[in-house]
C-alpha cells in the first residue's frame, strides 16, 4: 500500500515520474558494477544477450533504459533479482528459504 496519501491524479502521476527517474539512473549504475564484479566487457555482454555493443553501452551510460525482458535477462546472468536492478532492493544475492 501505497504510504503517500494521494490528492489526485497529479500526485499519482508525479510519483511514478520519479520512481521512473530512480530506475533510469539505478540501472546503469548497477549494471555497471556487475560488470565490472564479473570482468565483463561490452563486447561479452552483447554476445551473451546476443545483441549490439552499442546497446549495452547505451543501458551503462543510461541513454536507453532495458525492457523488462533485458532486466530479466540480466538478472538471470548475473545471479540477482530484477528488483535489484530497478533499485527496489539493494540484496544483490537473493537468499532462498
Amino acid at each position: 500500500r501505497d504510504v503517500e496519501r494521494s490528492r489526485g491524479l497529479g500526485d499519482v502521476y508525479k510519483r511514478q515520474e520519479k520512481q521512473l527517474s530512480t530506475i533510469s539512473t539505478t540501472v546503469p549504475d548497477r549494471l555497471d558494477y556487475l560488470m565490472r564484479l564479473h570482468n565483463l566487457t561490452n563486447i561479452a555482454l552483447s554476445e551473451i544477450m546476443c545483441c549490439a555493443e552499442s546497446t549495452i553501452s547505451g543501458y551503462r551510460t543510461g541513454r536507453r533504459v532495458p525492457d523488462i525482458f533485458v532486466i530479466c535477462h540480466l538478472s538471470t546472468i548475473f545471479g540477482v533479482t530484477p528488483n535489484y536492478f530497478l533499485g527496489f532492493s539493494d540484496e544483490i544475492c537473493p537468499t532462498h528459504n
